[in-house]
Order: structure tokens, then sequence, then C-alpha cells
């Protein structure tokens, strides 16, 4: 691989992160406000759609690397679901 390539490649890795971690912040402060602001939000049945999407994800028998990434990105993305949720409840019933 020539050099600019190399650059290239590097360039695009940490564009894709940056986004990355972009779009989960966006996503953790638009759950955060819908949890607090849409009283007749569901948050045990949200969580259970997710866990759906995510034993679909597993089931398809799929054992590429591609596919594994993406467990592990829906894992991350439902950890994240479940973290803004704990963390709006809490502040929600101090009050």
């Amino acid at each position: 691989m020539a050099r600019s390539e190399a650059t290239d490649v590097d360039a695009l890795g940490e564009i894709m992160l940056i986004q990355g971690t972009m779009q989960r912040q966006f996503l953790r402060v638009l759950l955060r406000r819908v949890v607090s602001d849409v009283p007749a939000f569901n948050a045990e049945m949200f969580l259970a759609e997710l866990d759906l999407l995510k034993e679909s994800l597993e089931s398809g028998g799929e054992t590429s690397a591609l596919h594994k990434f993406a467990l592990k990105e829906w894992e991350r993305l439902s950890e994240m679901a479940l973290d803004a949720i704990a963390s709006t409840r809490t502040k929600t019933e101090a009050h």
C-alpha cells in the first residue's frame, strides 16, 4: 500500500470513529429527552424490542467478522439505551 493510500485509510478510520461517537452522543441525548418528556413512553417495551432485534441478529447463524462487529455494536447501543433510561429515571425519581 502506498503512503498516500495508508494516510487516506487512517483519515477515513478517524472520520468514522468521530462520526460513530457523535451519533451515539446524539442518540443518548435524544433518548433521554424522549424518556423524560413523553409520559406515555414505555421503557420496558422499548428495551424488550431491542432484545428481540438482537436475538434476530444472533439467530441468523452468520459468523463473519462483519456480523460479529454488528452484534457488538448492537450490544453497545442497547447498553447505551439502558444507561440513558436508568439515568433519566434516577433524576425523575429524585424530584
